[in-house]
């Protein structure tokens, strides 16, 4: 609409000049077409290089969007070049057809049909210069020597070697392959829930005082522990993988005593033969509410396998067997003859425990480290309690998500 105000009001301005009785001359509706016609003209033109950049960008986003393409054909060149040096003499010379895309300043009257005779492949004579998404380019440069002639059914070519100038990671696909092998290291931590399974010794199970399944066992829940450490992976293949480490592991379990002792065992043989009841006023309250902790050194022994889902996450997932050495005791436990507290660091453990361990989880990769998060489960294959004096197993146990982080150090073969 506006563009029709303007029109008008040139064509009012024009008719405003003439005088009342006077003649619109025929140039002056010239002049006003002329005008329209130009107006148009840059409308055109204005729409013309629009269309011109949409089309570009098309054509560009088409081209650079499949490098992997290009990436294939590169690599099929280089590993042709470097397993078959090219030498200035061949016996047997290639023919190729060309594309009827192929043109070439330096071949004048080259039918697109026709076969060309090389005694080397043939590359353009410019310096090609190629790269793909993963920013891995190169050149190759060739200068032709000689045209000997040129034919209506064969042309003969001689080139000098093919020179090639690698300018970051040349062979891709072989740096793939040899960084299957190597080392990785990092800190993890894992927060868990912990517990333990309890069963009779069957040698001394006549100890254990009737009442304590109701006053201690059943009060003896799930706590919070965690582990904290060093681990250390060896690669061997794309798929399997060995770790270890050295990790501050905890055990720990949930504390709610309240009763009160009100008789006392009779023992004979090493096994409770009757009950006495206590004078009131020797009864004794048991109040106790806390957690109790066990710390181990731990060095495992893993045995993993790992399952690549994307370019930057893949699933791992081991098993194993670790040692796991007490090194401290914190809390205080019912005793299970005559329900007395009793001081854990009075109580007798073993030393050296072996607990199982399975986990797996999900795992973000960079060429250079990764970041880990797999659920884990681990158990203790023999008891925690010495077999000789306590007529209960404990075989502690405890799950959680392990937070890991991974520095590689791959091998380049």
């Amino acid at each position: 609409m506006d563009r029709l105000k303007q029109i008008d009001n040139i064509l009012k301005k024009a008719v405003a000049d003439v005088p009342i009785d006077g003649v619109v001359q025929s140039s002056d509706w010239d002049a006003i077409e002329k005008k329209l016609n130009s107006r148009k003209r840059r409308i055109i033109v204005l729409w013309s290089f629009v269309a011109l950049i949409f089309f570009s960008s098309v054509i560009t986003y088409i081209i650079y969007d499949n490098p992997s393409k290009v990436a294939l054909q590169i690599d099929n060149s280089i590993d042709t070049l470097e397993n078959k040096p090219i030498d200035t003499k061949v016996e047997n010379p290639i023919s190729l057809d060309l594309p009827t895309e192929t043109t070439n300043d330096l071949i004048p009257k080259i039918h697109p049909t026709d076969k060309i005779v090389l005694n080397n492949p043939v590359i353009p004579k410019n310096d090609l210069k190629l790269s793909n998404s993963h920013h891995d380019e190169f050149i190759i440069k060739i200068k032709s020597k000689a045209i000997k002639a040129i034919g209506e059914e064969q042309q003969n070519f001689d080139f000098e070697k093919v020179t090639i100038h690698p300018i970051s990671n040349l062979k891709k696909s072989n740096n793939i392959k040899s960084s299957f092998k190597g080392w990785e290291y990092g800190m993890s931590f894992t927060p868990s829930v912990s517990n333990k399974i309890i069963q009779e010794n069957n040698s001394l199970s006549g100890l254990i005082n009737r009442n304590y399944n109701q006053y201690i066992g059943n009060q003896e829940k799930s706590s919070f522990a965690n582990n904290f450490g060093i681990n250390l992976s060896y690669h061997i293949s794309p798929k399997i993988f060995i770790s270890s480490g050295l990790y501050l592991t905890q055990r720990s379990e949930y504390l709610n005593y309240k009763y009160t002792i009100t008789e006392f065992p009779i023992v004979t043989n090493d096994e409770i033969t009757d009950y006495a009841p206590l004078n009131p006023l020797a009864y004794v309250d048991v109040n106790h509410v806390g957690s109790n902790l066990y710390h181990f050194i731990e060095i495992p022994l893993n045995f993993g396998y790992k399952q690549s889902i994307s370019s930057n996450f893949e699933i791992r997932s081991q098993f194993g067997v670790s040692l796991l050495s007490l090194t401290k005791l914190d809390g205080k436990k019912g005793n299970f003859i005559n329900l007395q507290l009793e001081d854990l660091t009075d109580l007798k453990f073993n030393n050296h425990n072996i607990a199982t361990t399975i986990k797996s989880g999900l795992y973000f990769n960079k060429p250079r480290f990764n970041i880990g998060l797999e659920p884990s489960y681990s158990i203790n294959i023999n008891s925690l309690t010495d077999s000789k004096t306590s007529a209960l197993k404990a075989r502690p146990y405890s799950y959680g998500i392990n937070l890991i982080s991974n520095i590689k150090i791959f091998k380049n073969d």
